[in-house]
Formats: structure tokens, C-alpha cells, sequence
């Protein structure tokens, strides 16, 4: 009698045991090691049966708060979600601080991939970016092709925004022309200009960036590491049915030239879904976020009018997206 209690005590015991494992896998708030002496602050909530999960990727002032509306609404349905701050951003930007030198987007693709391998998650991977983290969702699909289910693309960087670019480069050349003798290189003058309206502009631009002393720097530094980054050579790493690119009409920061000149770029065989957003700007998530959820939703649960490159007009406060006949409905704000 006393051995069969044992024996039931040692199967309860390694019962119990087995759960708080897998718990401890599976739901993650705080930090992770995913290299000697780099951790990053990851929240990650587990997707409820049958439901599909969705890894997000912040834009370049964002850190996971930015994301909170947008993420409650996919959790509500079910949705795993992974949302974590990398090199440079939220608290793992005031773990680290301050940052120093620039932030190449390749390193952040490998913390990335690293990432996902502490946490045991499986692939293909959804993966959902935006603007800087679009850049480097793009990043990511190109090192690891095979791992990606959907690339989710929200107004993301393809190229340095158009007016930026165009300053700074007539900044050295004027800098040419007054100062011949200058020993500084294209670059140097490129990250010193950079530099410049970084801390001129996005104080007002983006009052975020001064929620803590370290993080006007540390944006100065990601874009440094993005800089010269090309989205666009590497569209054909894209898998088939994979890229779904969201574009907000009323984008303060990138034309929607520049994103369609992207879109045209990708091979017809990887496109799935554009969807122009009306009465949107350029951060869509906290602009529209149940309709943008909604429309992220559709994709991870294989709407199959999402699958064959169609265009799509949003209406968040309507609630749907039209192409054509066709209507899908979506989340309303």
C-alpha cells in the first residue's frame, strides 16, 4: 500500500512538475538571454487551442506599450502574440543604455531567430513589422526563408525616408563646395548630418522619444544600423503567398509611391494581400487598431481572398475592405 502511494505521489509530483515546465515555455514576461551578456524584454502570451500566433516587430521609436490596443484585440480572439522590445528599445534600451554605436539590422535579425529558438516556438513563423520592424521582418525572411508562414509589412522601410535622404545628401554637398579640404568621408558626413535632424526633428515629430535620456540616441543609432539596408534586393527570398503589405493613405512619413515601387518589385508569385488603409497615418496600429488586428487576423486564419495579390481598400470606420465585389469584414474603430 505504502509503495502504490509512492508511486502515485512521484506520477502526481512529476505531473505537476511537467506543467510549471511548460508554463514557464510557454507564457514569458520579462527578460530573455539570447546571447553572453544580451538579454531582450520580451511579452509573450500563448495562443489558446487551435489559434495561430503572431510575432511582432517594432517601429523605430515603439517599444511592446505601443502596441497594447492592437494586441488586446488579437488576444481576444485567441491569438498568440510575441511582442518584445530588441536592441535599442523599451526596456531593453534602458537595460543596456546608453547605446553607442549603430544597431546593424542583421544583429537584430539574428537576436530574433535566437529568440524564438529560447522560447521553443516552432516555424513558419508569422511575422508582422512595422516601419523600422518591417525593415527588419524583411531582414529576417530573407536570412530564413523556410521559417516564414507571412511576412505582415505595416507601412515598413524599404529605403531612407525621401525628404531625409534628399537633406543630408545637399548638406554634403555644400559641405563639398565650402569645405574642399574636409577629410571626413561621404558616410562620416551622411551619419553626422543624420545625426542632426534627428535631434532637430523628432522631438517634435515624435515626442516619445523623449520619455527617457537615452532614447533620442539610441533611435539615432537603429537608424544608422538600417540605413543602407535594401528591402527591395531581397524580394525573391520571399516564399510564395507570403508578403501581405499595408499601406496607410494617410502616411506622414512614407509615400505610397514608395511602397507600391516596393510591392512591383516583389516576384507576383510571393504577393498576397495590399490593403491601402483610409484614415490612417503612418503608426496604424494605435491609429486603427481593432481594424488593423481584424485585418492581421484574416491573414493568420488563411482568408483565401488574401492569398493571390489583390488590392484592398480599407475603411476602419466602416469596418471592411473592398476589392472589387469582393468585401471582407473587418474589426470597426
Amino acid at each position: 500500500m505504502r509503495s502504490l502511494f509512492l508511486a502515485f505521489f512521484v506520477l502526481v509530483s512529476g505531473f505537476l512538475v511537467s506543467l510549471e515546465s511548460l508554463a514557464s515555455v510557454e507564457a514569458t514576461k520579462g527578460f530573455v538571454q539570447v546571447a553572453p551578456q544580451k538579454e531582450l524584454y520580451v511579452d509573450y502570451v500563448p495562443a489558446k487551442e487551435k489559434q495561430p500566433t503572431v510575432i511582432l516587430i517594432n517601429g523605430l521609436t515603439y517599444s511592446t506599450r505601443q502596441w497594447e490596443r492592437f494586441v488586446d484585440a488579437l488576444l481576444a480572439k485567441g491569438v498568440g502574440v510575441l511582442r518584445y522590445d530588441p536592441i535599442g528599445q523599451g526596456q531593453t534600451l534602458l537595460k543596456y543604455a546608453p547605446v553607442v554605436a549603430p544597431v546593424p539590422v542583421q544583429d537584430q535579425v539574428q537576436d530574433l531567430k535566437v529568440l524564438l529558438e529560447k522560447l521553443k516556438l516552432k516555424g513558419p513563423f508569422n511575422i508582422a513589422g512595422l516601419s523600422y520592424g518591417g525593415g527588419v521582418a524583411a531582414g529576417f525572411t530573407a536570412a530564413y526563408p523556410s521559417l516564414v508562414k507571412n511576412l505582415i509589412m505595416m507601412a515598413p522601410f524599404t529605403r531612407p525616408l525621401e525628404g531625409q535622404d534628399r537633406w543630408i545628401k545637399s548638406q554634403i554637398w555644400a559641405t563639398r563646395q565650402i569645405f574642399p579640404y574636409n577629410k571626413m568621408t561621404d558616410d562620416e558626413l551622411y551619419d553626422h548630418y543624420l545625426h542632426q535632424i534627428i535631434y532637430a526633428t523628432y522631438p517634435q515629430a515624435e515626442p516619445v522619444v523623449l520619455e527617457n535620456p537615452f532614447k533620442l540616441e539610441a533611435t539615432f543609432r537603429l537608424v544608422q544600423g538600417i540605413r543602407k539596408f535594401r528591402p527591395v534586393d531581397l524580394t525573391h527570398t520571399i516564399p510564395a503567398k507570403a508578403l501581405h503589405l499595408m499601406i496607410a493613405r494617410q502616411d506622414q512619413y512614407i509615400e505610397t509611391s514608395v511602397l507600391d515601387e516596393y510591392w512591383n518589385a516583389v516576384p507576383a508569385a510571393a504577393r498576397a494581400s495590399r490593403l491601402y488603409i483610409n484614415g490612417s497615418e503612418h503608426k496604424m496600429v494605435e491609429a486603427v487598431p481593432y481594424f488593423t488586428a481584424s485585418w492581421v487576423y484574416e491573414i493568420l486564419m488563411g482568408n483565401k481572398l488574401l492569398s493571390s495579390g489583390r488590392d484592398f481598400e480599407g475603411y476602419p470606420f466602416r469596418g471592411e475592405a473592398r476589392s472589387g465585389q469582393d468585401q471582407v469584414t473587418v474589426g470597426r474603430e
